[in-house]
C-alpha cells in the first residue's frame, strides 16, 4: 500500500477516507463509554462511577462526542453518494437501479447486524439512501434550505411545538423508558445468544420512537442531502481551491457556536434563579432541545472543515493519513466494532457490563482502535478492499471480484 506522503497525488480519495476514520472512532468512543448498550439502561447506571477520570470521560462525551460525529459520517454517506453515482453513470445505464440494487444488499447487511446490535445505524441509512435517489435532480438552491432545515431538526421542533400548543403531548411518541431499560439490563446480564437477538427484534419500536422522538432521522437525512451537494459543487474533488470557503464556514461555525452556547448559559442561569420545573414546562424543553441540535450541528461543521485544513499541511496530513485505511474499509470496521463491544460486554461473551467505568472504557476502545488501525493498514497491502466491502461490491455486480492485489 502506498505510504501517506504518497498518496498526496489523491487528495480526495485521502482526506475522505481519513475523515471517514475520524467519523468511525467516534462513533465507537460514544458506543464504549456506556458498554456498547445500543439502548437505554437504567439511570442507576449511568450514575455508577463517580472518579475523577470517569467525570473526565463523560464531560468530554457529552460535549465533544454526542450526536456529533454520526453526523459526520452521515454527511460522507452523502458525499460518497454523489461520488458513486457519477462513476456508476460511466457504466450502466440505469444508474438508480444499480444504486437501489446495492442499496438493498446493504439493507440486508443492516438487518442482520440490527438482529445482533440493537443500534445498528445501516437499518436506518438504506430507506433514506432511497429517499436520497428523488432528491438527486433537486436544484442546489432546494438542497441548501431543505438540507439546513433538517440538520437543524426543525421538522421535528415544529412537529412537537403542534403537539404542545394542540394536544398538551411532549414528546410526540409515547415510549416506555422503564420497560426498555429493565429488557436492555436483561439483554446485558442474563440473555443467551438467541434471546439477545430477540431482545434486538423487538427493540425495532423502540428505535423507531427514538429516531423520531430525537429527530435523529432528520438530521441522519439532513447530512446525506449537505453531503450530495458538497460532492455536486466538487469541494473535496478541488480542497486547495476551496480552502478559503471551508475556513469561512470553519470560523461562522465557530462564532455561532459561541452565540448558541451563550444562550444556553443565559436561560439556564434564568431556570436557576427562578426555579422553574422543566420536566413540566415543555417549551423550554423544546427551545433547549434545539439549542443542543443547532450546537451539534455547528460542531459537525467544525469538524469537517477543521480536519479537512489540517490535512492540507504537510505535517498534519502525515499524522491524520493513519485514519485512512481504516475509513477505506468502514463497513468491516463499524460491523467489527460491534461484534468486539457486544463480546466484550454482554452475557454471551466477556459479560463486563458494569464492571468497568467510564473512564477504563475509553481507554480500551482507545487501545481497540489503535489495532483496528493497524490491521486495516496491513489487510490493505495486500487486499483491494475489506472483507465486507468486498462482499457489497461482488454481491453488486452479482459476480466474484477479484480481491488480492
Amino acid at each position: 500500500m502506498q505510504s501517506p506522503t504518497e498518496q498526496i497525488t489523491k487528495p480526495r480519495i485521502l482526506t475522505v477516507d481519513a475523515l471517514r476514520g475520524f467519523a468511525l472512532f467516534g462513533i465507537f468512543f460514544a458506543h464504549m463509554i456506556f458498554w456498547y448498550a445500543g439502548g437505554p439502561l437504567p439511570q442507576d447506571y449511568y450514575q455508577m462511577y463517580h472518579d475523577i477520570g470517569s467525570g473526565i470521560a463523560i464531560g468530554v462525551y457529552m460535549l465533544f462526542f454526542s450526536a456529533k460525529f454520526f453526523s459526520i459520517f452521515s454527511f460522507l454517506f452523502g458525499l460518497s453518494f454523489y461520488i458513486q453515482m457519477e462513476s456508476l453513470a460511466k457504466t450502466y445505464q440505469h444508474v438508480a437501479v444499480r444504486f437501489a440494487w446495492r442499496l438493498t444488499i446493504l439493507g440486508v447487511i443492516g438487518i442482520l447486524h440490527h438482529c445482533f446490535w440493537r443500534a445498528d445505524i445501516l437499518s436506518i441509512y438504506v430507506p433514506l439512501g432511497f429517499i436520497l435517489l428523488f432528491c438527486r435532480h433537486l436544484s442546489d438552491k432546494a438542497l441548501l434550505i431543505l438540507g439546513l432545515a433538517c440538520v437543524f431538526n426543525l421538522p421535528t421542533k415544529i412537529e412537537e411545538l403542534v403537539s404542545i400548543l394542540g394536544f398538551n403531548h411532549y414528546p410526540l411518541l409515547d415510549s416506555e423508558y422503564a420497560q426498555d431499560s429493565t429488557a436492555m439490563l436483561f439483554a446485558f446480564t442474563q440473555a443467551n445468544f438467541v434471546e439477545m437477538i430477540q431482545h434486538n427484534i423487538n427493540a425495532t419500536d423502540s428505535k423507531i420512537i427514538y429516531q423520531v422522538n430525537s429527530g435523529r432521522i432528520w438530521i441522519t437525512f439532513g447530512f446525506f442531502l449537505l453531503g450530495m451537494l458538497v460532492g455536486r459543487w466538487r469541494w473535496f474533488e478541488q480542497i486547495e481551491t476551496h480552502k478559503g470557503t471551508f475556513i469561512k464556514i470553519c470560523k461562522k461555525s465557530a462564532w455561532w457556536l459561541v452565540g448558541v452556547l451563550g444562550l444556553f448559559i443565559v436561560i439556564a442561569a434564568g431556570v436557576f434563579i427562578t426555579k422553574i420545573d422543566t420536566e413540566k414546562n415543555f417549551m423550554l424543553q423544546v427551545l433547549g432541545g434545539f439549542l443542543f441540535d443547532v450546537s451539534s450541528a455547528l460542531i459537525t461543521a467544525i469538524y469537517i472543515t477543521g480536519f479537512t485544513l489540517f490535512m492540507l499541511k504537510p505535517k498534519w496530513l502525515t499524522r491524520l493519513s493513519v485514519l485512512a485505511p481504516i475509513g477505506k474499509m468502514a463497513l468491516t470496521t463499524y460491523l467489527t466494532q460491534s461484534i468486539i463491544g457486544v463480546f466484550l460486554f454482554f452475557n454471551i461473551g466477556f459479560g463486563l457490563f458494569g464492571l468497568t467505568s467510564p473512564a477504563q472504557n475509553t481507554l480500551v476502545a482507545v487501545a481497540i482502535f489503535g489495532l483496528q488501525i493497524i490491521f486495516c493498514r496491513w489487510w490493505l497491502t495486500h487486499f483491494q478492499y475489506g472483507p465486507i466491502e468486498w462482499f457489497w461490491r461482488s454481491a453488486t455486480d452479482l459476480k466474484w471480484r477479484p480481491i488480492k492485489k
